[in-house]
């Protein structure tokens, strides 16, 4: 299997580690998966990468907006629009590695 996969799939479960463990410092994390992200680009970055990670903040932080703003779930630590200031960027970081994870499969 690729390595490039184990990377991202190795990426992402640093990113859920790191926001369990600091879920309750919203500048901390948001740095943090800033970094993961930033990281990430710098090493091993493709086309639209940057494309997929700004669609994924928009996409998600609609969702979790308008998911919070309806009182279908809430955030224990909101600081923006109802939601954890590092929550968009995960989308974005997430959006990313479900994109590069999942094109190998398809294009095979």
């Amino acid at each position: 299997m690729n390595k490039a996969i184990f990377r991202d799939l190795f990426i992402f479960a640093l990113a859920l580690m790191l926001a369990v463990f600091f879920w309750k410092n919203n500048l901390l994390l948001t740095f943090l998966i800033l970094s993961i992200y930033g990281i990430r680009q710098y090493f091993w970055s493709a086309k639209g990468d940057n494309i997929i990670y700004i669609s994924g903040i928009l996409l998600g932080c609609t969702a979790e907006f308008i998911g919070t703003h309806l009182g279908v779930w809430t955030y224990s630590a909101p600081l923006f629009l109802n939601i954890p200031l590092w929550l968009p960027f995960a989308w974005g970081l997430v959006s990313v590695i479900i994109i590069r994870v999942s094109l190998p499969f398809i294009e095979s």
